[in-house]
């Protein structure tokens, strides 16, 4: 009993010596801010982590910047990011409320927007057994139907090749998570998904909405003068709401039919059929993850591989002689991957070189943390900027060029880490869709190889490509020249 109590007050006494200690560490460096507003007004609505790699080289790689007395913490480095998010990822899994998009317009609710609670660990689970290795089969099937329409639509018109990109994406998410066959570009369904994901891009930016920053604005009334972000938020909530509700209805209808084909939805009204209305509401909202986690940012990397091939002719035809050797005049399959290196290398720089998600989705700090002699405190929003450490010189040397042979040396332990464990989030908050987007970018690239060659790209306004986007990163429009390589 006294030895029990001995340990207790030992244990007390020291975590006392911890909190107060780490209140008295300063906060991580950062640039000045403004009175009440901080660094509100000096992050810019597209492109932040550019701005955030600069500011990294002044203050360094983990640094304290707040928005109307919200703390933020932006890590830039490889070490930081590890140390913090994956070795202590019990305190930084969680996910901050984020007024505008997660409150006002009602994305509070989905899986990749919830706190680390047990209904995200349920939602998760989920999304991994629909896309287990006992569903690649199926999954693959789907996707290489799609590869090779797809080449027969760039075949037909190769100019609409943004479009096709779009088409292919969001039918194969739409197909794999409610069996909905979209055959038409202009399909209403593919056009509410391509609506709906701009506006939740836009809204999840750091720093765009002053809302995010000072939450008692969400209270303002919508008619009240400058509210125009409260119209904004509803009219973006309204429209994913809206598609969530219609595509899982279609699927529900089609099962309650006995014509529904395999998906998500199908798979999860058929095998539960006496599902509470809780457990059918977590269906559909899970559902929603797949256009709405795969579908902007699969095209994202597609464009980028188009836009690499354009511009680097010897990359291309180096890929294309080893995708020839594999599969000759069959079509690609999902199954010829691990025979193809050179390609998988192109795609590491696919993810490195323009990543998708230049900052990770935030996490948010459990409880108050010390590091590198820092104080960050409780309640602290993170940023990972997974750009800067993707474009890191100590890391891969020469950043701004591709370079898929730097993967494949392999001499240096120490250098170009797989782009991937970056791109695609963090400690318990990784993607659960790595799988899909990663066959889907890699049978449609083997597809386009085996068919085309892509050459002179043109940016349509300005004197360069540029890449730009809220959270979501997208080159800006280009023509390029798509030809057959053999006689149609």
């Amino acid at each position: 009993m006294i030895l029990n109590l001995i340990l207790i007050s030992s244990v007390t006494f020291l975590a006392y010596r911890y909190v107060r200690n780490a209140r008295q560490l300063p906060l991580p460096p950062g640039p000045r801010g403004l009175p009440l507003l901080g660094n509100a007004w000096q992050i810019p609505n597209e492109c932040s982590w550019l701005t955030f790699a600069r500011w990294a080289k002044t203050y360094g790689p983990v640094m304290y910047i707040s928005v109307v007395g919200s703390p933020i913490i932006v890590l830039s480095s490889r070490e930081a990011i590890t140390d913090l998010l994956e070795k202590k990822n019990l305190i930084y899994s969680d996910r901050p409320v984020i007024p505008m998009a997660g409150e006002l317009a009602g994305c509070k609710k989905y899986t990749a927007m919830l706190p680390y609670c047990p209904r995200h660990r349920e939602g998760r689970k989920m999304i991994l057994g629909a896309l287990s290795a006992r569903k690649a089969p199926e999954l693959h099937a789907i996707q290489e139907a799609k590869a090779v329409e797809f080449v027969s639509r760039l075949l037909r018109t190769p100019i609409e090749y943004r479009a096709h990109i779009r088409w292919l994406v969001a039918a194969s998410v739409l197909q794999i998570g409610y069996g909905i066959k979209a055959d038409a570009p202009d399909d209403p369904y593919l056009l509410a998904v391509a609506k709906s994901l701009k506006g939740f891009s836009e809204m999840v930016a750091p720093g765009v909405y002053l809302v995010d920053g000072f939450p008692s604005l969400k209270y303002i009334p919508e008619w009240f003068p400058g509210a125009h972000f409260k119209r904004r938020a509803r009219e973006v909530g309204e429209t994913i709401s809206e598609i969530e509700k219609s595509l899982y209805q279609v699927a529900q209808e089609a099962v309650e039919r006995g014509e529904a084909t395999p998906s998500f939805v199908a798979d999860f009204l058929t095998q539960h059929p006496g599902a509470t209305p809780e457990e059918r509401e977590l269906c559909r909202e899970v559902a929603a993850q797949f256009y709405g986690a795969g579908s902007d940012t699969t095209v994202s990397a597609l464009l980028s591989f188009f836009l690499i091939m354009a511009q680097c002719p010897h990359v291309q035809q180096k890929a294309q002689a080893e995708v020839d050797a594999v599969v000759g005049d069959r079509s690609p399959k999902c199954s010829d991957r691990d025979s193809m290196p050179y390609l998988e290398a192109v795609l590491k720089e696919v993810h490195r070189w323009n990543p998708v998600l230049p900052i990770a989705l935030p996490h948010q700090v459990r409880h108050e943390d010390t590091y590198a002699s820092y104080r960050i405190p409780t309640g602290s929003t993170v940023f990972a900027n997974t750009w800067a450490v993707l474009h890191d010189p100590t890391l891969y040397p020469d950043p701004e060029q591709v370079i898929p042979e730097r993967y494949i040396d392999g001499s240096d332990p120490s250098l170009n880490p797989d782009p991937r464990d970056f791109s695609f989030g963090y400690g318990r908050r990784v993607c659960p869709g790595r799988s899909l987007a990663e066959d889907t970018l890699f049978i449609v690239a083997a597809s386009v190889l085996a068919a085309f060659n892509l050459s002179s790209a043109v940016p349509l306004k300005g004197e360069k490509i540029k890449y730009h986007g809220g959270i979501i990163n997208h080159p800006d429009e280009f023509r390029c020249t798509i030809s057959p390589r053999r006689p149609t």
